[in-house]
């Protein structure tokens, strides 16, 4: 008899969804499609908060939607975790199946692909909502008279940092199993990934923190 659980999280389809044992190119063939299934959905979770932190700015709710973000950042946290356990695959194991995706690629991730245009959208919120007189350095100098805004401020970097993160171990991951001179499925240098990790969400906030620093020590 089904269960109302079984029944809500529509547990038969979803673990129909990977490929049978007796199918598999290689015994870690589930693990691989299971964290790379989890990835599109917890993508999928974070670009639903994305309209729901700009939905609560707008309104005037920026605890709320700083909330959101430390969310988004936690959850991208548990995408840098599950990077680990694919490292546990021997690159002979995952050459294999890596054999098995055709031309298949984590470039053609339709969820990663989305995480790299959220950037502009909550700009303009978090844009939408400072004080057109107030500039990001006078927020940092003067935390307490905006605090609810400043606490936006800091999400969004949290939000960012995260997200490069995962981009870093990302990398590390395709060093340790693939190799970083090989070129991917769709023919790219592995290498080149490198250069997502200097691709920031929020590059003005990154930048006025140079200004913060020479603004209390004109040394620098």
């Amino acid at each position: 008899m089904t269960t109302d659980y079984e029944r809500y999280i529509r547990t038969d389809e979803l673990l129909a969804l990977q490929k049978r044992s007796a199918d598999l190119v290689n015994p870690d063939e589930l693990l691989f499609q299971v964290i790379h299934q989890t990835f599109e959905l917890w993508f999928k979770v974070t670009l639903h908060d994305v309209d729901e932190v700009i939905r609560h700015a707008q309104g005037g709710r920026l605890a709320r939607a700083a909330h959101l973000l430390r969310r988004m950042g936690l959850v991208l946290g548990v995408l840098t975790d599950q990077l680990a356990i694919l490292e546990t695959m021997a690159p002979a194991d995952y050459h294999v199946v890596r054999l098995a995706l055709g031309r298949g690629s984590g470039q053609d991730s339709p969820g990663f692909n989305q995480m790299l245009k959220i950037g502009e959208p909550l700009w303009q919120a978090f844009q939408g909502v400072r004080p057109a007189e107030l500039t990001l350095l006078e927020l940092h100098q003067h935390p307490e008279a905006h605090y609810d805004l400043f606490l936006l401020m800091q999400a969004l970097m949290d939000l960012d940092e995260r997200f490069v993160r995962w981009r870093f171990c990302h990398f590390q991951l395709v060093r340790r199993v693939i190799g970083e001179d090989v070129k991917s499925l769709k023919g790219i240098p592995a290498a080149q990934l490198v250069h997502g990790m200097r691709e920031y969400l929020f590059p003005e906030l990154w930048a006025v923190v140079n200004e913060v620093t020479k603004a209390t020590n004109p040394k620098y």
